[in-house]
């Protein structure tokens, strides 16, 4: 247990771009200003000795690039600990997506093993990650992820005539779509009222209808929330193919369907499992075959007080575990530790070394050059590096 009287610790956060995770990352120290925990954000690009100068702890989140791993050598040769955020298991993400073919890439994967074998601290909020990790570093803390009602819009959603099911996720959740290709059209047909709304994805089978809409990614996580609580949605699909990298997700799905009181179908997966309780918070798929979600979904439509139930306990469930107010203590307490790592020992001054750091550097340029290659061949390339250029002249 942390003592009532905490002592202040300043944390460096330190992102590659203001993606969902990172955003969320932001929230969580926010909130744990609270319990004595201060923080700077600093992009990756932007690192330089002179940012490693104060005594803060540098947190690495989910970053694989080998700018990173050039300033983590830093760290490392001064005798300055810096902690690791992950929340996937990207050695084993699999398909053809972007994301996919960016993890897979050799240079990425140097840079993942390094980052994480010598970090102080590793976090991750999934118990089959952490498992999957300590291998690679024992030092792999399990933290509840988290929800921040105060991102919930104080209005009323105003009602809809029409019954809405929706997803939302990323681009790279288009294979776990495919297990309702058949699932949809069988409610299109049979219900008049029924609806389907997707947010950052899309089925590549599925054709856009006036009952079936699509809604593209959004840059910021609390404008995305806002807008999935304004779409009023009934019932939330949260699929999960069997592809070996969907056992280490958390159980991010349930806690943003439960916050907005929407009651979530999901497939049996580690993710769910130890979160929703089948029939009580939720409704869990057994098998991801056509029926078993017909039958999970019908088990909504047909009883409006089951599904309504389901969907306050399953909020109260969430407030009371997830909320981001009793998780930040908890993060805190990790946090408070890592302040002690810095005020227990005699730090150095960082030193880049000048040839490792344009080795590094050559490596990231390498990296963003092949991967565009793939993508869209020389007249993407050429495009984002005209871009770029342009940029720093003006």
């Amino acid at each position: 247990m942390m003592s009532d009287v905490k002592a202040s610790v300043d944390v460096l956060l330190i992102v590659e771009a203001d993606i969902a995770t990172t955003q969320l990352t932001e929230q969580l120290l926010s909130e744990c200003l609270g319990s004595g925990v201060r923080y700077k954000k600093v992009y990756l690009s932007e690192l330089d000795e002179k940012v490693f100068s104060s005594s803060a702890l540098p947190l690495f989140v989910r970053t694989a690039d080998p700018v990173a791993v050039y300033w983590m050598e830093a760290l490392k040769r001064s005798g300055i600990p810096y902690f690791y955020y992950i929340d996937d298991n990207f050695w084993l993400i699999e398909g053809d997506t972007p994301l996919a073919r960016y993890y897979k890439h050799p240079i990425v994967r140097r840079s993942l093993k390094y980052a994480v074998e010598n970090a102080h601290t590793v976090i991750t909020n999934s118990v089959a990650l952490r498992e999957f990790l300590l291998p690679k570093n024992r030092n792999t803390v399990l933290l509840p992820a988290f929800f921040d009602f105060s991102l919930l819009p104080a209005s009323a959603v105003e009602p809809v005539a029409e019954y809405r099911i929706g997803f939302a996720g990323s681009p790279s959740r288009d294979a776990d779509l495919n297990i309702l290709r058949d699932v949809i059209p069988y409610f299109l047909s049979r219900r008049e009222n029924v609806s389907f709304e997707f947010v950052g994805c899309f089925p590549s089978w599925l054709e856009e209808t006036d009952r079936v809409r699509f809604f593209g990614h959004m840059n910021s996580y609390a404008d995305y929330i806002a807008f999935q609580v304004q779409r009023g949605w009934k019932i939330g699909l949260a699929p999960l193919d069997s592809k070996t990298s969907n056992k280490y997700k958390t159980n991010n799905k349930y806690r943003e369907y439960s916050a907005f009181q929407c009651a979530g179908a999901y497939s049996v997966s580690e993710s769910y499992v130890g979160s929703v309780v089948d029939g009580v918070t939720g409704v869990l798929v057994e098998e991801n075959t056509a029926e078993s979600w017909i039958a999970a979904i019908e088990r909504y439509l047909d009883d409006e007080s089951f599904r309504a139930a389901v969907a306050e306990r399953a909020y109260n469930d969430v407030k009371s575990r997830f909320d981001i107010a009793v998780v930040a203590t908890q993060w805190a307490e990790i946090f408070q530790q890592g302040g002690s790592l810095l005020s227990n020992r005699k730090l150095l001054p960082v030193h880049a070394s000048r040839w490792g750091g344009i080795k590094r550097r050559l490596s990231h340029y390498w990296l963003l050059l092949e991967i565009s290659m793939y993508e869209g061949g020389l007249k993407l390339t050429a495009y984002r590096v005209l871009r770029k250029l342009l940029r720093r002249i003006f």
